[in-house]
């Protein structure tokens, strides 16, 4: 009978740190899944979002800044029963040198109301947007002397987020 329960008991120590894991991974994920953890963060990949009341969500756009390359909420804003704006920050990577090369322009937001709203995110290039001061721009029309019209890497583009909140 005591060695029916040895291979029981030893069986039960090898297993307990992987059960152990296991419950913290599923803890983890379903905190996550609630945003009980930090905000989610999407990439331009991932356009649909969904979100509960309450909850903190950050929307990260490649940028680089130190090249004059801007992101803004476009027009229409969101609609303010769903969601507001929470603030916006850059994160550079390398250098802070002039021509440093990567980063990301973040827009926080929080999941204020039940319904569904469209983020619109305008990407600006150096000189293709007319910044109004008030992190929104409009598309600068015209184009550089000479041609008859921009080259499609300098002009503006749209990116738009789907956003439900349960």
């Amino acid at each position: 009978m005591m060695r029916t329960q040895l291979p029981d008991a030893a069986l039960r120590r090898a297993l307990a740190p992987a059960l152990t894991a296991l419950t913290t991974l599923a803890v983890l994920t379903a905190l996550t899944g609630c945003g009980l953890i930090g905000p989610s963060t999407y990439d331009t990949d991932e356009t649909a979002i969904e979100a509960d009341s309450g909850e903190e969500f950050t929307l990260s756009v490649p940028s680089n800044a130190s090249l004059g390359e801007r992101w803004y909420v476009a027009e229409p804003k969101p609609a303010a029963r769903v969601v507001r704006a929470a603030g916006e920050d850059q994160e550079n990577s390398g250098s802070e040198a002039d021509g440093a090369s990567g980063g990301s322009q973040l827009f926080r937001f929080k999941a204020v109301g039940r319904g569904s709203t469209t983020i619109r995110l305008i990407h600006c290039p150096v000189h293709a947007c007319i910044d109004q001061g008030d992190d929104s721009a409009t598309a600068s029309p015209p184009p550089p002397a000479g041609s008859t019209a921009a080259p499609a890497s300098n002009r503006p583009t749209y990116h738009t987020y789907t956003v439900t909140v349960k």
